[in-house]
């Protein structure tokens, strides 16, 4: 176009050239003097049509009343030489018809996107009391960078009477996007016709068509008022049955019958991105406009899958690093692998049976290298002792000794520690088992060691009693007071007649303590094998029967 037909400048505005041209107005590109940005200037050429004037002038009104980013901004308003004028923000990019007809269809996560942001808009939109009127994917502006704005506000309607703009019973807006009460009477639709449209768009964003015919005829109006429409899945298996159920309810003929406000359809949209990155969909978007071709989407991948991708390596991970630690623990490795530098050794320890169920003396055992000089400890070799057969690890990988089964009658226990991989060498074994310590000596070659300590065997210890008497109501010692009596062969002896090499540990004693004037109090105590002294503090009640008896002989 030659730039005699082009002004150099509108305004203010520095005018860079022509972006469109119809029977109503031109839109031309400008540089905003103080912003330094490019603007749209939209001018109206229809000058004798008062009705497009006062719509101009409308959406001018109803844009400056809109600031949010989801709709596109009005910078100015004003006439010159006749001539009215708006600068809009210039959206770098594509509106979503042309978007639609390059891509045939979106993916649903992409598609979604885009019908959060318009919602966003109308949401606010609505919210002013302002129904658009004239939602289509024409209308749907999305930049270079992925934002999406909602634009042309030429047919919208707010809460102030339009009745030289839209008359009663009159029809304005796009067939194929319009309800049924948009086709009776445009002037007295509401927020539902906004939301009727902006289903019909999901609908073609993910079918690359449209549920209806767009043309303004009766036979249209009976086609949509009954609800007969190919459904979405018919058309493409791929598309999820929720966002199907969407559109349904979204178009409804009945606007009773759809989303009362925005709201609803904001909120069936979170549920559904919320298993998306929204970011990387937004990338998507910028890169399907810019895209000078058809763009081909990547796989898009919810993040529920990227985390359960995620969380099965991490699983994965973590027996794999468990599996390698119960190996390395159970010796797999040094019985395998490194078979040729190490040699397993163990500990058999044989022990007096517990008197209880589960000994609670500490049995452990520490390893030295005999080296004539500082006999240094062999690192992480310090291991406990367990009853042998039970130490389940070793079992399962059997990687140990077997099970062993002792005599219901047998006095005595097998302890065995877990297996130590020692170098070939000589060292020392440091045995404690509660207060007795056993060395020994033992050397490692090829074969297997395995440590057998029979010292404590049938082990017996003689039992020092200590016994403090005291009375239990005033605290005060009554010991030289008391007698204590031990139940010895079945008879009840003093203490000090029984022979101090008779009392040993591993068995049950039962011990009396008297006073006169006091209650007897006895005591029945378990001494297992490796307790040598037992104290006993007593506290005696005084007999108050006693007392009372002594009281009426003397009255």
């Amino acid at each position: 176009m030659e730039n005699t037909n082009i002004p150099q400048t509108i305004g203010k505005y520095k005018v860079q050239g022509i972006i469109a041209k119809g029977g109503m107005g031109v839109v031309y590109k400008a540089i905003h003097p103080s912003l330094k940005r490019y603007v749209v200037i939209k001018k109206m050429t229809a000058r004798k049509n008062s009705t497009n004037a006062e719509r101009f002038k409308k959406e001018a009104q109803i844009l400056l009343d809109l600031q949010s980013p989801y709709i596109v901004h009005l910078f100015d308003y004003f006439t010159e030489g006749g001539y009215r004028y708006m600068v809009e923000e210039l959206v770098d990019g594509l509106a979503l018809d042309k978007l639609i007809q390059k891509q045939i269809c979106l993916p649903p996560p992409v598609a979604m996107l885009i019908l959060q942001d318009a919602c966003f808009a109308l949401k606010y939109a609505h919210s002013k009391k302002i129904v658009h009127r004239d939602i289509k994917p024409g209308n749907i502006l999305i930049s270079k960078r992925g934002e999406i704005k909602l634009a042309d506000f030429g047919i919208a309607s707010d809460s102030e009477p339009d009745e030289n703009i839209t008359k009663e019973g009159s029809t304005v807006g796009t067939p194929a996007y319009m309800p049924p009460e948009q086709f009776e009477n445009s002037a007295n639709v509401d927020n539902r016709a906004d939301i009727y449209a902006l289903g019909i768009m999901l609908y073609e964003m993910l079918t690359g068509s449209k549920p209806y015919p767009g043309t303004f005829s009766i036979e249209t109006l009976k086609v949509i008022k009954k609800g007969r429409y190919i459904h979405p899945r018919k058309i493409d298996k791929t598309i999820p049955r929720e966002l199907e159920h969407l559109i349904h309810k979204m178009i409804r003929p009945n606007r009773k019958r759809r989303f009362k406000s925005v709201d609803g359809v904001l909120h069936a949209i979170k549920k559904y991105l919320k298993h998306y990155d929204t970011h990387e969909l937004r990338v998507q978007v910028a890169k399907s406009v810019i895209a000078t071709g058809t763009y081909d989407f990547p796989p898009i991948i919810t993040k529920d899958r990227k985390r359960r991708i995620a969380r099965r390596i991490i699983a994965g991970t973590i027996l794999f690093l468990i599996l390698i630690g119960v190996l390395f623990k159970g010796g797999f490795f040094h019985r395998t692998i490194l078979r040729g530098k190490y040699t397993p050794v163990k500990i058999e320890l044989e022990i007096p049976k517990s008197q209880i169920d589960e000994m609670d003396l500490p049995i452990k055992a520490f390893f030295f290298v005999n080296d004539g000089d500082e006999i240094p400890e062999v690192e992480n070799s310090r291991c406990t002792f367990d009853l042998k057969g039970t130490k389940r690890l070793e079992n399962i990988l059997n990687l140990s000794s077997a099970i062993t089964v002792e005599r219901l009658n047998s006095k005595n226990h097998t302890y065995d520690t877990p297996t130590v991989f020692l170098k070939k060498g000589e060292y020392r074994a440091k045995i404690v088992v509660g207060p007795y310590v056993i060395w020994k000596s033992f050397a490692v070659a090829d074969e297997a060691v395995v440590l057998k300590c029979n010292q404590l065997v049938n082990a017996q210890t003689e039992m020092q009693l200590q016994v403090t008497v005291n009375d239990a109501k005033t605290g005060k010692d009554i010991t030289k007071l008391s007698d204590v009596y031990i139940n010895y062969k079945n008879k009840w002896q003093p203490i000090d007649d029984i022979p101090r090499e008779e009392l040993k540990s591993g068995k049950v004693w039962k011990i009396r303590v008297e006073a006169e004037g006091f209650e007897t109090e006895e005591f029945s105590l378990l001494i297992d094998w490796y307790q040598n002294v037992l104290y006993i503090s007593a506290a005696l009640n005084p007999d108050n029967a006693n007392k009372a008896l002594k009281k009426d002989f003397n009255q």
